[in-house]
């Protein structure tokens, strides 16, 4: 079974355990995801079955938007409810407003250290299982970039709001270097992945319980169509079984003119999928054009 199933995962499972579940109603045992979300987060889960896996690689990059929750005067030994929490006070200085104006000092390009409690792999083995043997491992920072934050809430010790942030932001990390910066302990008591990029949402999204009580029938008619997620691409119709077996087998394919539907960007976009008489996608990769307006794609992901 091949498809993309867009999964609101609920707090209390891990996300190998949302694909462990669709993997039991689909039979199919090749399933990825993007963006892992910790246990006890919940939201936005897209999942990639079968043959779609392929198509991972171009959606993985995407922008996060979450809902935050975050509680102050208190640390936490993995930043979040989860760990040890050991109260610490809150200052008299560090008011609601103060605290407000410090998270919109975090608006841009910064560099992030990774928590030891993520599955960031160093010397071959996940920080969290260091963690867990209490051994704490030197991290090199990286480059993230938080693009807003809004909808702020605050009635301390709670706080509340939206950010929208790179691939590869910790909001734990984030939390936790607010506290630091306005001179309180705080954690992250609660998040919600709203958004995993530009079209996986909360409202396209299928509740897992939801999903337990599916069979392959009504897996299969969640599923996400693929042309969806390429509107900004150009599209390429091919009819002929010899051109489709060229595909196949990873070989390019002459474009003309009249088999091409050109995107918003023009010719200065070399992103293209190809598509067969049943409007199903069967190849992603990259067009180029010659002087004569004919062109040549070179597959980089086939879907036959």
């Amino acid at each position: 079974m091949n498809g993309i199933l867009n999964v609101f995962k609920p707090a209390g499972i891990t996300s190998y355990g949302v694909i462990r579940e669709v993997k039991k109603i689909s039979g199919q045992k090749k399933i990825g995801h993007i963006g892992t979300l910790d246990p006890m987060a919940e939201g936005v889960l897209p999942l990639f079955l079968g043959k779609m896996t392929k198509l991972i690689p171009h959606f993985n990059l995407s922008d996060k938007i979450y809902r935050v929750e975050a509680r102050f005067g208190a640390c936490s030994t993995t930043l979040d409810s989860e760990g040890e929490i050991t109260a610490v006070t809150i200052p008299d200085n560090c008011t609601c407003d103060v605290i407000s104006a410090a998270l919109k000092d975090f608006v841009g390009e910064s560099e992030q250290i990774p928590p030891m409690y993520s599955a960031v792999k160093i010397k071959g083995k996940k920080l969290y299982e260091y963690a867990r043997k209490g051994e704490t491992i030197e991290r090199k920072p990286r480059p993230i970039t938080i693009h807003g934050i809004k909808d702020i809430q605050c009635h301390l010790p709670d706080l509340s709001f939206e950010v929208h942030c790179s691939k590869g932001t910790y909001i734990r990390t984030l939390i936790s270097d607010l506290g630091e910066k306005v001179g309180s302990g705080a954690y992250m008591s609660g998040l919600t992945r709203t958004c995993c990029g530009q079209y996986f949402t909360t409202e396209n999204a299928i509740n897992l319980n939801k999903i337990k009580n599916f069979n392959k029938i009504d897996l299969q008619e969640n599923f996400i169509e693929p042309q969806w997620l390429f509107t900004e691409w150009h599209i390429i119709s091919v009819h002929s079984p010899e051109t489709i077996a060229h595909l196949s087998q990873g070989r390019s394919i002459p474009v003309t003119p009249d088999a091409l539907c050109l995107s918003k960007q023009g010719k200065q976009s070399q992103k293209a999928v190809v598509k067969d008489s049943q409007d199903r996608i069967i190849a992603i990769g990259r067009l180029e054009f010659s002087q004569d307006g004919h062109g040549n794609f070179q597959p980089s992901n086939v879907l036959i």
